[in-house]
């Protein structure tokens, strides 16, 4: 298989970049910064489209958006191949994650092939023409300058890739870091003995709660007998209550045939005794009683004359005639009457006053007036004088008025004080009057003493009329008497012949005889009546039980049902303590489940451990003698047959014979151009292992430090590969080529 041109149509710096590619060497040749990593990111990104193992999403490293084109949105290229005599043509839109796979031979669209997406959902037709994953052909035909200037580090690199290829097929996996992870993961768990690792701790808090275990022992078998005996009892309350139907069940018999002989017993009396005897004594007892009454009442009244209370009459009188002075008293109100005339008297003070100044300073400026005229000798001014006199005239008059009025109302005023004394005086003469009116009826105020004395009044009044009554009525009053002493004297006849039809001497002994009969028979019945609805209302069956009586078995009830509820109480009490008991168990079965899953944990890790051992060993012995074989040939042919053989020991120590000095050198004693040629080697060999197909090598920079002579060896070797893309930055590659003449495809950048 051979890539016959590059198209970079849109990919980093690059833009319809065209590189066509020959057989055998291809050395591409540009300055630093030139664009030749660019190309060979450019290869991977066709073939894998810088994914990264995964089918659940999309993933890219960073590669991706390094390598967007500097000038344009687009983000293609493709590349024609050849392979088994058949062309290619791979083209990819790194955008949309497009790519189209024809066979230009037959026209063959191998776009939808599913290997493109075997490993992930980004297609990678490196797949259909490698037959092998993108970390895979990275570490096999993608070759670099690996080392630094620090020949331990590299030496131990070499060493680290040669043992991970023998064991996975892949330098850059080291299945012994997953043994080791193993190994860690065993010493993790531990075991019994050792306290402090995770099986040593689940067995030391399961032995802790066995110990407490042991603390509950008896406790289940106590619960047990206790909820036997409650169980006991609830079955003997059950009985009971059994035999308390059974019993009621009886006296319900017993009830109904007690209120049967009681209704008989009640016909057989009921023929004997006439309630109709009792009615009619006791209406005779009755009328007897209100004829008598009646008498009693004709006999106190006749000739009865009612104390008529002159001295409340004279009273009542007089706090009248006080209460209707007090109120004309009360309707001149002397004090407001004083108050406004005083304030009058005030205002015309004032007023009077006024004018008196007025009067003065007109009568001043009058004569002044004059003074001034006769003074300055201008007697005209005379007339002026005339104006100030006659205001002041005028004046005067009012004055007199005001006076007169300031005079009147003063008298007044006297008048008035006199007469709000006068008022006073007697409203202080009727308290006096009222004072001795409230002490001699005991009244707490003027209220209650009217209440008193027109009780007192109506009193009067009412015995006045009964008495002019009792005069009216005298004469007819001895015939009513009469009249009804010979009504009384019937009935009492009437009621004598029903006391002795039934040997009674009163209305009450009557009485007795019949209610007692009455109540005696009514109580009976009732009270069988009501026993009896009770009992029917319980819905009562069963067999009938006669043997305890009803309080018996009621005793033994509360008896079974306090144990009942002592046995619960215990039973509470117990079940808190078997719950934590249950916890515990429940702890005991996870703790020992969590072992179980650990122990099995560490058997499955102890045989994986070894299981991969044995894999490593086999895969060791089966790869590295095709592996030693295949670098002791490339590297005789590098170094010119100096170093010819490559040793492995069980330590994977490496070792290359020297030839020259006819021993066995160690790998760290090697210069780093040699152990880049060891490495070159090893790649090479895991070309021809890993597969059939003749892929294209890339070699980006990795000449770099290769003297002259190792570097024309290895060119040598190179010219027979079906495809080689070189990537340089320098001319030796190109000298040393034209040198030898050896046949190779130049490209510049």
């Amino acid at each position: 298989m051979i890539f016959k041109e590059l198209g970079i149509l849109n990919f980093g710096k690059f833009e319809n970049k065209i590189i066509e590619l020959d057989r055998g060497l291809n050395l591409i040749s540009g300055e630093n910064e030139g664009g030749k990593s660019t190309i060979v990111n450019f290869i991977d990104g066709i073939f894998y489209g810088f994914s990264r193992d995964s089918l659940a999403r999309k993933v890219r490293d960073d590669i991706f958006e390094k390598s967007r084109p500097w000038s344009t949105n687009l983000y293609k290229g493709y590349v024609l191949l050849s392979d088994q005599s058949e062309g290619y043509r791979v083209s990819r839109d790194f955008d949309a994650d497009e790519i189209s796979i024809l066979n230009i031979e037959n026209g063959e669209d191998l776009s939808k092939d599913e290997r493109n997406y075997l490993n992930s959902r980004i297609p990678q037709p490196g797949l259909i023409f490698f037959d092998m994953s993108r970390r895979l052909y990275r570490s096999s035909f993608f070759i670099s300058q690996r080392f630094s200037q620090v020949e331990e580090d590299a030496a131990g690199e070499i060493k680290n890739k040669i043992d991970n290829f023998s064991v996975s097929q892949d330098e850059n996996l080291d299945l012994t870091k997953v043994l080791d992870k193993m190994n860690k993961d065993l010493d993790e768990l531990g075991t019994k003995r050792r306290k402090t690792s995770e099986i040593g701790r689940t067995y030391g808090e399961l032995e802790k709660i066995t110990a407490e275990k042991i603390n509950f022992a008896s406790l289940r078998e106590n619960y047990e007998k206790t909820a036997q005996a409650h169980k006991d009892a609830e079955e003997e309350l059950k009985d009971l209550e059994d035999k308390m139907r059974g019993r009621k069940l009886f006296e319900l018999q017993e009830l109904k045939k007690k209120l049967k002989e009681s209704q008989e017993e009640k016909k057989s009396q009921d023929e004997n005794f006439d309630f109709s005897d009792l009615e009619r004594a006791i209406e005779i007892n009755r009328s007897t009683g209100l004829y008598s009454s009646k008498l009693d009442d004709l006999l106190s009244q006749e000739g009865h004359i009612f104390e008529i209370d002159d001295d409340a009459e004279l009273d009542y009188k007089r706090f009248k005639e006080i209460k209707e002075e007090i109120a004309l008293l009360n309707e001149n109100n002397f004090s407001k009457e004083i108050e406004i005339i005083s304030a009058d008297i005030h205002n015309i003070e004032k007023v009077a006053f006024k004018y008196f100044l007025k009067i003065f300073l007109s009568c001043l400026a009058g004569g002044a007036t004059v003074f001034l005229s006769i003074y300055f000798k201008k007697y005209f001014l005379i007339i002026f004088s005339i104006i100030f006199f006659t205001y002041s005239y005028f004046r005067i008059v009012k004055y007199r008025e005001n006076k007169d009025l300031l005079h009147r109302l003063k008298n007044k005023l006297v008048d008035f004080k006199k007469k709000s004394m006068d008022k006073t005086i007697k409203k202080k003469e009727f308290d006096k009057d009222f004072a001795e009116l409230l002490e001699k009826y005991q009244a707490r105020d003027l209220k209650a003493l009217s209440e008193i004395l027109d009780e007192k009044k109506e009193e009067n009044l009412k015995n006045i009329s009964k008495n002019e009554y009792n005069e009216s009525w005298k004469e007819k009053n001895h015939l009513e008497i009469r009249d009804t002493k010979e009504k009384i004297s019937e009935l009492e006849a009437e009621l004598l012949k029903i006391f002795e039809k039934y040997g009674v001497k009163n209305i009450k002994d009557l009485k007795n005889l019949f209610y007692e009969l009455k109540d005696y028979n009514k109580d009976k019945t009732s009270e069988y009546e009501y026993r009896i609805e009770a009992l029917e209302r319980e819905n009562l069956s069963g067999e009938i039980y006669r043997e305890e009586s009803l309080e018996s078995i009621s005793d033994k009830i509360k008896e079974v049902t306090r144990e009942i509820s002592n046995l619960e109480g215990i039973l509470k009490t117990q079940e808190e303590s078997l719950e934590k008991l249950r916890s515990l168990e429940e702890k005991s079965f996870e703790l020992e489940d969590k072992l179980k899953k650990l122990e099995y944990k560490r058997e499955l890790l102890e045989l994986s451990i070894d299981k991969f051992e044995t894999f490593i060993k086999l895969r060791r012995r089966d790869t590295l003698p095709i592996l030693k074989n295949n670098i002791s040939n490339y590297l005789d042919k590098m170094t010119s047959s100096k170093y010819s053989e490559i040793l492995i020991d069980d330590r994977f120590d490496i070792k290359v014979y020297d030839k020259n000095v006819g021993d066995y050198v160690a790998l760290d004693r090697l210069s780093l151009g040699t152990m880049d040629q060891i490495y070159l080697a090893f790649r090479l060999s895991i070309s021809k292992i890993i597969t059939d197909k003749k892929i294209p090598l890339v070699l980006d920079s990795h000449f770099d430090s290769y003297d002259d002579e190792r570097l024309k060896n290895t060119l040598e070797v190179l010219k027979d590969e079906e495809q080689v893309l070189i990537f340089s930055s320098s001319n030796r590659e190109r000298e040393i080529l034209d040198k030898y003449n050896l046949t190779y495809n130049l490209i510049k950048l």
